[in-house]
């Protein structure tokens, strides 16, 4: 059992010293120090101020009679202790009982005179410590203590427990107390144990256990599931025990504990599951907090919330839809967090009241009592960075920045190094920075996000940041194998895995080595866990238990391209299922009756059937299997006609089955269902009508699209002027675009009008490449709040032509150091030698106009210009080198673009 009822094992074997073996302690690098010196932060009280040096900390225990100076007041920390003074040091440090009247040891002068023989006594008595020459019966008090002497008796007197392998320099008897105390924190693994230990380090042992001793209190205990109870100390520490047995709800029950090597004992009550307090910690997104651990598949399918599980119904506030939503738990199971995410105008304003249905299940399947409560949301904080990162085997342009919060995708610009860089969605707080040039490992990169919104109208007009990009050249790693069902698996990695390398890559072996087949691979999408199936051929043995081996080949590799190197194996047990499916629970919504079953379902052949209770007749003829749809566990049911009321739901024999390697089919089952009436209020969203590219714009230097959009209230004028709420092939539009509303085509009233026409403009100077453009309408809502359909009207594709002559806008040397790469405006086709003015300065020397080839490179870097450069006769094949470098745009340059305008003179970049 971990951290749960503990029956504390005493070890009966003890230290047979050996004699005449000295040891010294190391500086003790100590966690039970750190973890003492952490209390001491929350209860100074208690502890009081934490001592800093050896002697604060000897002065510390002298205050409490644990240890005692020399005659001349001094307390010698730099000598060795003695096996006398550590007698008394345990004893007083342990709180043992000094023993008198009795004398187990014939050393000479050991008497009830000798000050040490209390303790001595003590120590004995508690079998902490033994004398040196058992047969003799020599105690050795003026001799020295050694390190795994400490160590034994530290071993002894906190009850550690003896580790399965060892690696210490202590003799073998003694290598077992050894790694104990080193695993505990107490001791440095490199000390030398077989030496003489200091009174000085001794001193900061003993400190460190008499903090350890004075152990924080239980403040409280909570149940988060039957068999999961979270203990919070008076020092604001929490663990997390784990019982054996599981609670009885309502039933006080007194739970025993180990924690940090104190013994606990407390009561707790496992509360009837509920709803804590729903909270809207931004304009996006809400978050339930339960007593206990819900379970996932009752709330979230596909990453989705469940329909009818939670509602956000507007008292004073904008419609959102949360049905859909994405949904995620936290890792304890106790919180749910909804971010709105069906259409990008979505967010929360003003107050809902929000509604948890009992169709919320915990954990152990006990639904949760339904919730209400009325939640005002009024977001006024701009976002902020939370994390920014870059993981590369050598170098990347991807930088991943996550924000404190949901933001609008098309409201920023980033620039990374004071390059531009595109922006695109990860997540609705994650986005993902793509850089024109390649990031090397280890360097560090300016990262600047400018004008970054978020769904209450909040913005960071500029957030200022650094990333560095982490090396990750190491091999994927297993961290889990868990069968599920009798035929699939999930191996859990300790990064993303790129799912194609695992085609035909993993094996299936039996117990002696035989191969039954490759394993299927069931995950498309990269990720740290990948599903796996067994082979075709696979079938289980009379005994229903197959026990065998998963077999990785070296070429399995992560997305960064890291690959396993050699083969690895792990074990697998699949264990046939042989259990039907079984109906769980009925709830009724707006998607209509769902069925919840005891694992992932097929359909089969059955129908269902709703009985009235009030009437006690069915309602309607069986439905079949043509009204059904099934995902996961639930299946879904088209009823015949709006439910109401109290039912009870019959299913047939046979109406699913399992997915076990051999199907399992249900059995004919009935369940109880409460319908309530369903809101059938219809909250509409704003349409767009049409948008079309208008010839001949009317403003000279821009194109023009005109947009049409309608709403049966309103709309949202400042939406319609929002430039963020269109987009060019899935970007922001360039900069210096800009939206005006048509007076002469509004209907209704100016500030609400119910249908508007908008023009949209966006600089001829920001199109930089003629090709087919896709002009999208993305963000426009009603004044309800209500964000617009998505629907084929909201955009339009139309060719758009470059008219901008390419400008160079960076130089840099390229990642092999071997050629200059210049960045320009729009992508060069053709580039000539002689447009380019290269003046270079090397070893020294004055700079001189070098000589270069131009080509226009490839791949990652097409439409650019890669420049060789010579000087003094021959070519420089490593350009960090050089002292100096320029280059210059020559007038009357003849390079040119994919659309053929030429490149614009002038323009001089100096690269060192």
């Amino acid at each position: 059992m971990s951290d749960t009822s503990y029956s504390t094992k005493e070890k009966s074997q003890f230290m047979n010293v050996q004699g005449g073996e000295k040891k010294v302690m190391k500086k003790i690098l100590s966690v039970a120090l750190s973890t003492a010196m952490a209390f001491s932060m929350f209860a100074s009280v208690a502890f009081g101020d934490a001592a800093a040096t050896p002697q604060q900390k000897f002065d510390a225990l002298a205050a409490k009679g644990i240890l005692n100076g020399y005659p001349d007041g001094q307390a010698h920390l730099e000598k060795d202790l003695t096996r006398a003074e550590f007698a008394k040091i345990v004893t007083k440090l342990f709180d043992l009982t000094e023993v008198t009247n009795k004398l187990s040891y014939k050393d000479k002068g050991y008497n009830a005179k000798n000050w040490a023989v209390p303790y001595i006594e003590a120590v004995t008595a508690a079998n902490l410590m033994q004398g040196k020459d058992t047969v003799k019966g020599i105690f050795d008090y003026n001799g020295k203590v050694t390190v795994e002497e400490v160590a034994a008796v530290l071993f002894r007197a906190l009850k550690l427990e003896t580790p399965a392998t060892s690696d210490n320099t202590a003799s073998a008897w003694a290598k077992g107390y050894a790694q104990a105390v080193i695993n505990a924190g107490l001791i440095a693994k490199d000390t030398n144990f077989k030496a003489n230990a200091s009174r000085s380090l001794v001193v900061e042992t003993a400190y460190a256990v008499d903090q350890l001793k004075a152990a924080p209190t239980v403040a409280s205990a909570e149940a988060t599931s039957p068999t999961s109870v979270v203990v919070t100390f008076s020092d604001k520490t929490t663990t997390t025990v784990t019982l054996t047995t599981a609670l009885v709800e309502g039933v006080e029950t007194s739970i025993s504990f180990k924690h940090n090597n104190h013994d606990y004992t407390t009561k707790v009550t496992l509360a009837a599951p509920k709803v804590l307090s729903v909270e809207a910690p931004n304009a996006k997104q809400v978050v339930v907090k339960f007593n206990r651990a819900i379970s996932a598949d009752s709330v979230i399918e596909d990453g989705k919330l469940v329909a009818d599980t939670v509602k956000v119904v507007p008292v004073s506030g904008t419609a959102v839809t949360v049905a859909g939503s994405a949904a995620s738990l936290n890792e304890a199971g106790t919180e749910l967090t909804i971010t709105l995410d069906k259409v990008d105008t979505d967010y929360l304003k003003g107050q809902y009241t929000v509604v948890v249905s009992d169709a919320v299940l915990t954990s152990a399947g006990t639904k949760v009592a339904s919730y209400t409560t009325l939640l005002t949301v009024a977001d006024t904080v701009a976002p902020t960075v939370k994390a920014i990162n870059a993981v590369a085997k050598d170098s990347t342009k991807e930088v991943f920045v996550q924000f404190s919060e949901p933001v609008k995708q098309y409201s920023f610009t980033a620039t990374v190094n004071g390059a531009t860089v595109s922006v695109s969605r990860e997540s609705a707080d994650t986005f993902k920075l793509t850089t024109n040039t390649a990031l090397k490992t280890g360097t560090a990169n300016d990262v600047v996000l400018n004008k970054v919104t978020d769904f209450a109208g909040n913005v960071a007009s500029s957030l200022k940041t650094s990333v560095t990009v982490v090396a990750d050249t190491a091999a994927p790693t297993i961290v889990s194998v868990t069968p599920e069902s009798d035929q699939y698996v999930k191996v859990k990695f300790n990064k993303k895995v790129n799912a194609a390398s695992f085609k035909g890559n993993v094996s299936l072996l039996k117990a002696d080595g035989d191969k039954v087949g490759n394993m299927n691979v069931i995950t498309t999408d990269d990720g740290d866990t990948i599903k796996l199936q067994v082979p075709s051929g696979f079938n289980f043995p009379s005994s229903g238990t197959f026990t065998g081996t998963l077999s990785f080949a070296a070429s399995v590799r992560d997305t960064l391209g890291n690959t396993l190197g050699s083969t690895v194996t792990q074990a697998v047990t699949f264990v046939k299922d042989t259990t039907k499916p079984t109906v769980v629970s009925a709830t009724y919504g707006t998607s209509g009756l769902v069925l919840t079953f005891s694992e992932d379902v097929v359909l089969a052949t059955g129908s269902v059937s709703i009985i009235d209770e009030s009437t006690g007749a069915v309602t309607g003829p069986a439905i079949t299997q043509a009204d059904m749809t099934v995902k996961g566990a639930k299946v879904t049911v088209k009823t015949n006609s709006t439910l109401s009321g109290d039912y009870t739901v019959r299913l047939t024999a046979g109406l699913v089955k399992d997915k076990a390697r051999t199907a399992n089919v249900s059995d004919a089952a009935t369940v109880a269902l409460t319908a309530e009436k369903i809101n059938t209020n219809d909250d509409k969203r704003p349409t767009v009508t049409s948008v079309v590219y208008t010839a001949g714009s009317s403003e000279a230097g821009y194109h023009q699209f005109t947009v049409t959009a309608t709403d049966n209230v309103g709309l949202n004028v400042a939406s319609l002027r929002d430039a963020s709420s269109y987009v060019l092939n899935g970007a922001a539009l360039p900069s210096g675009s800009y939206a005006v509303v048509d007076p002469t085509k509004v209907v209704g009233t100016a500030t609400k009008p119910t249908s508007a026409e908008v023009k949209v403009f966006i600089p001829v100077g920001g199109i930089t490449e003629t090709k087919d453009y896709t002009f999208k309408v993305v963000g426009i809502s009603d004044a309800a709040g209500n964000g617009m359909e998505n629907t084929a009207s909201a955009s339009v594709v139309h060719k758009l032509m470059n008219t901008t002559a390419p400008k160079l806008t960076e130089a840099a040397i390229n990642s092999n150091s071997a050629y200059l790469t210049l960045t320009f405006s729009n992508k060069i086709k053709t580039a000539f030698d002689a447009d380019f003015d290269v003046v270079v300065g090397v070893d020294g020397k004055e700079p001189v106009k070098a000589v270069v080839t131009a080509t226009v490179g490839s791949g990652s870097e097409e439409g650019k210009v890669l420049l060789k450069i010579s000087a003094h006769g021959k070519e420089i094949t490593d350009l960090n080198t050089v002292d100096s470098l320029t280059v210059e745009v020559k007038t009357g340059a003849t390079s040119v673009d994919g659309d053929g305008l030429k490149l614009v003179s002038g323009n001089k970049q100096t690269v060192r």
